[in-house]
């Protein structure tokens, strides 16, 4: 089987988004998008097109900006902008609390990497079990495909340790590619039941989909979605164990790569597992954030205006219908199971810092400190709001769809009804940022994490044990 890294068209400079493809027609392989593979950058000497062999170093926001023409952030910004900062000074850190992070490969240097970045932003060491479900192989330095999972497990696992620096990380390291057949996409399925199954676990986030179009593609038929259906088990297992599932809506807009020959959908395509209706499904946002995470203007959809071709997730499934806990926006759904369901910082133009040692999915970079963007790193900062809220509630939350959609655009709940930006891209229509729900943001963006938890929280408490 032939794979390759696919890009397409001009980049902001230094932004990788990688998709694995598996073009040989024999194989008639899943596409699958990282949805949120990490979107990784040089030193500044190398994004200004000069030869420098002087390491990366984090930055401020403000310098940043200059190097690099965006401003990025550490946990810093992150944690005061979201009111982070003032849960944790008041004790709520996840304590008690699990987070599993669900990919595929053995990244050896998880822990180690994850000890590195909590050093530099002042964070307490964190308690990680790396769990390879069927013996996972190391991910090879080599193989652009493993290494770039490798490179996201430890943004996953930094995220959640950044938003919850007290709660317990299980990295859960599964045996095959998403790429290729269905083997790998049904392993990391499994994995996660299996996870639920022998570990207490609060939330289990995932940061990659498969295009729903590919499995009716793979059944040879428009429509035919029945080798999708065949692999939600694991997925079920966990749900009916208390598990908030959590998923990532992706990096094309709306669109998402073809199962053959690499190429993007001309029409509105989402990602499973976030189109899933057992799955909350986490959408991206942009921050305009100073030094000190202070907001400078309001966030906005992650959207596409320099028409490079990425913007974050969302439209209306093909495969699920409309689940009851979207019932109340069935103006907005029809009869459909829309995405996302909430929206956090994910934008290349607020991206965030992450640590790899080993892995480093752009050709000639050194690995080390990284700026990131996408989905990938939405997705386990809900899944470490997750932990606050459980922390907070004294027990699992499952569910935290009714709770979110009970207090769409809420501010005193903790959520932003956003009203700019759109996920147009890839010459495929979008869905804009309206009043109330909407298919670019959902319920709304997180606004304060403090007041979130809080409904998330009280939700919980309220609901029959």
């Amino acid at each position: 089987m032939i794979k390759k890294l696919f890009r397409r068209g001009p980049r902001r400079p230094g932004l990788v988004v990688a998709a694995v493809l598996a073009v040989s027609a024999a194989v008639a392989a899943l596409t699958v998008g990282p949805l949120d593979a990490p979107a990784v950058v040089s030193d500044a000497a190398r994004d200004l097109g000069l030869v420098a062999q002087r390491p990366v170093v984090p930055v401020s926001p403000g310098r940043c900006a200059q190097l690099y023409g965006a401003r990025c952030y550490g946990p810093v910004q992150i944690n005061r902008a979201y009111g982070l900062d003032r849960l944790h000074a008041a004790g709520t850190r996840g304590q008690g609390r699990t987070v599993a992070v669900v990919m595929p490969f053995h990244n050896p240097d998880l822990a180690k990497d994850l000890a590195t970045y909590s050093r530099r932003f002042g964070l307490p060491p964190a308690e990680l079990e790396v769990l390879r479900y069927l013996d996972a192989p190391t991910a090879r330095i080599g193989d652009p495909e493993q290494a770039a999972r490798a490179q996201e497990a430890s943004v996953d696992v930094q995220t959640v340790h950044a938003t919850a620096p007290a709660a317990k990380i299980i990295a859960v390291e599964t045996p095959s590619d998403l790429g290729g057949d269905l083997t790998g996409v049904r392993r990391l399925i499994e994995a996660i039941g299996w996870v639920a199954a022998i570990r207490p676990i609060d939330a289990v986030t995932v940061s990659y989909g498969v295009s729903e179009q590919n499995f009716a593609e793979r059944a040879g038929g428009p429509g035919d979605y029945h080798l999708l259906a065949a692999l939600r088990g694991g997925l079920e297992s966990a749900y009916a164990r208390g598990v908030t599932l959590i998923a990532s809506t992706g990096d094309w807009g709306p669109t998402g790569p073809i199962l053959k020959d690499g190429a993007l959908y001309k029409f509105r395509e989402v990602a499973w597992p976030g189109s899933d209706p057992l799955v909350t499904a986490v959408g991206g946002t942009r921050l305009h954030l100073d030094d000190h995470g202070a907001r400078t203007a309001p966030d906005q959809v992650w959207d596409d205006p320099g028409g490079y071709g990425e913007a974050t997730g969302g439209g209306l499934s093909r495969a699920f219908g409309r689940p009851r806990v979207q019932d109340r926006v069935a103006d907005v759904v029809g009869d459909r199971r829309g995405v996302p369901d909430v929206a956090l910082n994910g934008a290349p133009e607020s991206r965030e810092w992450h640590y790899s040692s080993r892995y480093q999915v752009l050709p000639k970079q050194r690995p080390g400190w990284v700026r990131v963007a996408g989905t990938s790193i939405a997705a386990p900062r809900l899944a470490g709001l997750v932990a606050l809220a459980a922390q907070q509630a004294g027990r699992p939350l499952g569910d935290i769809r009714p709770a979110l959609y009970a207090a769409q655009g809420s501010p005193a709940a903790g959520l932003t009804d956003l009203i700019t930006g759109t996920n147009t891209a890839n010459g495929v229509p979008g869905f804009p940022a309206t009043p109330g729900f909407d298919l670019a943001s959902g319920t709304g963006a997180l606004g304060d994490g403090a007041r979130l938890v809080r409904t998330l929280a009280r939700a919980a408490e309220a609901a029959p044990r």
